[in-house]
Parts: C-alpha cells; structure tokens; sequence
C-alpha cells in the first residue's frame, strides 16, 4: 500500500491523505477498487483523528482505496468551505482515478458527526455527488447544525429523489446528536423512495468510529462495530459485490425503484411500465394480461388487490410467477434501451 498526503489548501490547512492498493500482479484481472472518501467529525472545530486512520483501515481491509480528507476548521470552518473542500477532494479523486486505480462510479463519502453533516450535504447538495453515503451518528437537523455553526444548510430539508443512496448508524441513546437527526432523515429517504439502510444500535456514546474497544473508553453495543462489515455488504447491493474479477451486477437500484431513472428497466413498478408507449405495452402485454388473470382469479378483481399489485416492481411478479432467468434478463436489457417517460 502506497500513502500519499497532499495540501489541497494551504491557507486553510486542507489535506487529503490517499491509500493506495495495488491492482494487477497477485490481484490478477483486478484493474479499479471503489473508493470511499472520509469526513472526521469535530463539530467543524477539529477533525477526529479516531474517525480518519482506523476508518481508513477498516475500508482498506475490505478491499477500498480510502481517503481522508481534513476539511476547513476553525476560524476557516464559515460554510461553504467545507463544502468547497468536499468538491475540490472530488474532482482530485477524479482526475487521479487512473493513477489511483479508482472506479470513479463507486466512490461513496463516510462522515461522521459534523462530517456527517458534510456528507450528508455532499449526497444532497454537492455539484460532484457521491455514488454513496455512509452517514455516522451525523447532524442532520436546524437545532444541532445551528449549534455547530450558523447558516449551515440542513440536510434533512434537502433530500429529494437525487439524493444518493445512504446507508446510517448511531445509537439509540446518543446525547450529543439526538437520534431523531437519523431518524427524520431515514423518514425523508423513505418518503423520496432513495436506497437507505439504517441501523439504531441500543447503547453506546456518540463519536464511537468503528466501535472498537480500543477507541472506547465507554460501554458500547458490542454489536455497534459491525456497521463497518454491513456497509461494504450494503454498497455491494448498491454497486454489485466487489470480486477479484471485479464487480457484479447490483441487486438494488439508487431508488425503491426505478420510475424516475433516465431509462427503463424491469425494476420500475407495473403501474409506472403500464404508463409507457406502445413499444413498452407490446413488449409486456403478455406479462400484463397474466398479472390481470391472477388478480381475478385469486382476489376476483380486487381494486384494492389491483392498486397494491400496480406498485410492485415488475422484476418482484417474475420472480413470483417463476419466469426463467434468462427471459428475465432479454426483458429487461430490451426495456433498458427504452427513455422512461415521467
């Protein structure tokens, strides 16, 4: 592994540290890894070192390159540089992404606290969004991001159907950032039907990284660092499982489904398919007609059995009427040259 540090600020004291794996030789075929780039918490007045190297670490260990990006603090910390720095860490990211071996559409951004805060802007507000964020016990809400520091955007009024998927983590008792910022922000992800997985542990202090022992000095649920392992299982939903042959194919889409996504896809729901041109209806009439058929002959045509069925994804019916797998695959490659109309 190869590390690197480098002043992207010098005025503001704002560093990027990289580490970088090797791809090739005993990697084999392995040619890009994904990348995460980490937000330290600190209230916008420190950056945490308990949440830059170990978290670094842990996503090393699972294969990522990792970066840890030491963001303006201080008298520099006046929104929107922290924002700034998150894009222009970015755009570095990017720009190195052959150099650094990096699949620049799987770079997700880990904060913590007040980086989650940061994080949490960068997979709402950010011109460079992440494919990912990894939001830790992060504040998300007016009371707390007022207290941090005033005029910070509130993340929680910004998620809308471009929000990146987001995976969260804190604990149940957490008295510095109360739960509710986890809470009201997964609600809102729910609402705009955005990929979340969430995870409220039953104790533990707040600012615990990777919930190992040695960072603690207070009890914590011995389950609380398992977030590390479930996030990387989680982003191998979201992108596909990442291989020594690389990626495979994602089992989730960004969105609940895929109705807002520039193409269609058999991850969209019937109603929305149903709402497609004639090329579309052509395509799955067959596959209409027998959802229709069942409706009746199970549920005698059941209008509220038909308008619970409409906002199934078509790829969930398939799969419940044991359509092959590969007349599953020629469907949906076929629908994914297709423009979705909205």
């Amino acid at each position: 592994m190869e590390m690197e540090e480098l002043v992207l600020n010098k005025k503001r004291n704002v560093k990027l540290s990289a580490w970088i794996q090797n791809v090739g030789g005993e990697f084999g075929s392995l040619k890009k890894r994904p990348a995460v780039l980490i937000l330290p918490g600190g209230a916008y007045s420190a950056c945490s070192d308990r949440e830059a190297e170990p978290v670094a670490s842990a996503y090393a260990k699972g294969g990522f390159q990792a970066f840890i990006l030491r963001y303006s603090i201080g008298e520099h910390k006046t929104w929107p540089n922290p924002l700034d720095d998150y894009e222009q860490a970015m755009e570095f990211v990017i720009e190195n992404a052959e150099k650094w071996h990096v699949d620049t559409k799987r770079i997700a951004v880990v904060g913590f606290s007040a980086g989650g805060h940061l994080a949490a802007c960068a997979a709402t507000i950010a011109k460079h969004k992440p494919a990912a964020a990894i939001l830790g016990y992060a504040v998300l809400k007016k009371a707390i991001c007022d207290f941090c520091q005033p005029g910070l955007p509130y993340p929680v009024e910004n998620v809308d159907q471009n929000t990146a998927p987001c995976f969260l983590f804190a604990t149940r008792d957490d008295n510095v950032v109360e739960i509710s910022n986890t809470l009201d922000f997964e609600q809102k992800l729910a609402e705009c039907a955005i990929q979340f997985e969430s995870h409220i542990y039953s104790y533990g202090n707040h600012g615990f990284s990777t919930g190992e022992v040695y960072l603690n000095d207070m009890d914590i649920c011995p389950r609380a660092k398992r977030w590390v392992s479930d996030s990387i299982e989680w982003l191998g939903e979201v992108w596909g499982r990442f291989t020594a042959e690389g990626f495979g194919k994602p089992i989730v889409c960004r969105t609940l489904n895929s109705d807002c996504e520039p193409m269609l896809s058999l991850d969209c729901t019937v109603s929305h398919l149903k709402k497609q041109n004639e090329k579309v209806q052509e395509l799955l009439a067959e596959l209409f007609a027998r959802i229709d058929h069942v409706i009746e002959k199970r549920f005698g045509g059941s209008s509220a059995a038909k308008e619970l069925v409409s906002n199934y994804k078509m790829k969930v019916l398939l799969q419940m009427f044991s359509i092959p797998e590969e007349i599953v695959e020629s469907l949906d490659g076929q629908l994914r040259k297709i423009r979705n109309i909205k």
